[in-house]
């Protein structure tokens, strides 16, 4: 991390050299940068495009090495401000960053030397681990306006300080177990009076719907209009704020009171200082007088800080089995941990925000014990806490049993253990994985590919008896 800043020093005082012919109105889904073969990056250049002007450029950061998928979500809101959109392939979610910064290294060279880009607007974006990369690239180069944060909040080991040179648009599924990191990360900001906003929609683990990056666009032309790095437009301006208030409106219309309450008092930070509220205040003053919004606005406190506690519960009980040398039978674990409870308030609780809180808990959980925890354990070789991890996830989501035996079978294979992830493969048959496509292509059952056990399991779901 310490050396990004250094290349990127270097690769900011290159000369651009002019674009080669590329498409405008339509996703490059490969460029490969010319500094590092190994890299590439998915490429929309608006229809205005030209190269008489700077333009500003969103960096995006797919966990998974989908750049075009990326750019894809982002892409009408680029044709309408006039952004360039520059999606790495090859940034991931997991693992040590320095694998991410060789990706953003590569790309910001690439794009710099070739195409007209305005120094006082460079952003970046990412989903998951590829937030996390945006902030770090944000907080380490000093030359990103702003991040929008989708899924996951800074990067581990730097926290957001006290003068934070960038705005922070964050963005959360209202299923995503990274719920409460975003709100915990929101507040945080608020104390360090940085500019920001938060976002949630309605999803799990993933990257935002299109409207809602069009939102995080629109709020970056805002605040890039507040610093002077665009011009003002009182026309933008007012048909924003309408969404806006229309929004909030609608809120309260479906009885959402404390929800309409929280985007009013958004909408006041956003705007202020930039347009008259007057056909907002009122109704902001309102709702701060209005009791029952008050009491919703704590009523999802006090929800969030239970749900901290009854996920930092279950996590430790968790913990405590897996340092343990005594095998713990799998259901008990799943009752000592309430499991069972909380997939039933997941789907009958009496409010939909509890529903959602407990949906959110067993999220956190299953994705710990289907993936991050038997991954390690399959690594060291230790195939009986592993184990205990899948039946875990498959207490958890049970509907998902098929998925989660395959996953299993993809770190067995990548370990070299082919006989456990044959045996793991036709596990996830039986419960249902029957994506043979998958797996024909997928690398991580590369190991498996030659063995007549594979060929039996992936033919035997093409031509079912």
């Amino acid at each position: 991390m310490a050396i990004l800043p250094i290349l990127l020093a270097g690769l900011l005082g290159a000369s651009e050299t002019p674009a080669s012919a590329m498409p405008r109105g339509e996703v490059v889904p490969k460029i490969v940068c010319a500094s590092d073969a190994e890299q590439s990056y998915a490429l929309y250049l608006p229809k205005s495009f030209s190269m008489d002007r700077a333009w500003p450029i969103l960096y995006l950061h797919d966990p998974r090495r989908h750049g075009a998928q990326a750019v894809e979500l982002f892409r009408e809101a680029a044709e309408k401000y006039g952004w360039v959109l520059a999606g790495s392939n090859n940034t991931e979610s997991d693992g040590p960053m320095s694998p991410n910064i060789k990706a953003m290294v590569a790309m910001w060279d690439d794009t710099h030397r070739t195409l007209p880009i305005d120094p006082r607007r460079v952003y970046a974006t990412g989903f998951s681990g590829g937030a996390r990369a945006s902030c770090l690239l944000a907080q380490k180069t000093g030359k990103v306006a702003g991040v929008i944060g989708c899924g996951a909040g800074f990067a581990e080991g730097n926290p957001p300080e006290k003068n934070l040179p960038f705005v922070y648009f964050g963005a959360v599924g209202d299923k995503d177990f990274n719920y409460l990191e975003m709100h915990e990360l929101d507040a945080t900001l608020g104390k360090l009076k940085a500019t920001h906003r938060l976002a949630v929609f309605d999803g799990p683990h993933r990257w935002p719907p299109a409207d809602v990056c069009m939102r995080s666009v629109e709020w970056m032309e805002r605040e890039a209009m507040r610093a002077n790095l665009r011009p003002r437009d009182e026309g933008l301006l007012a048909a924003w704020l309408d969404g806006e208030a229309k929004a909030a409106a609608a809120l309260e219309a479906g009885g959402k009171k404390g929800e309409a309450l929280e985007r009013y008092r958004g909408i006041a930070a956003d705007y202020d200082g930039l347009t008259d509220l007057s056909a907002v205040k009122p109704n902001l003053d309102r709702l701060e007088k209005d009791p029952d919004a008050r009491r919703a606005v704590e009523k999802q406190v006090k929800l969030e800080a239970d749900e901290r506690r009854t996920a930092e519960e279950a996590g430790g009980k968790l913990l405590a089995a897996l340092q343990s040398d005594d095998p713990v039978p799998p259901r008990r674990l799943a009752q000592d941990m309430r499991v069972p409870q909380l997939r039933h308030a997941a789907e009958a609780a009496q409010t939909e925000a509890e529903r959602l809180s407990a949906r959110r808990i067993l999220a956190g959980l299953t994705v710990q014990t289907s993936f991050y925890l038997p991954r390690d354990y399959v690594a060291k070789h230790d195939a009986r806490r592993a184990r205990l991890c899948i039946d875990l996830a498959e207490e958890m989501a049970p509907d998902r049993a098929g998925l989660v035996w395959y996953n299993y079978a993809c770190m067995q294979a990548i370990s070299g253990d082919r006989k456990s992830a044959l045996a793991s493969l036709k596990t996830a048959v039986d419960k249902g994985f029957h994506d043979a496509d998958l797996m024909d292509k997928d690398p991580d059952l590369d190991g498996l590919r030659a063995d007549e056990a594979f060929r039996k399991i992936v033919d035997g779901i093409r031509k079912p008896a």
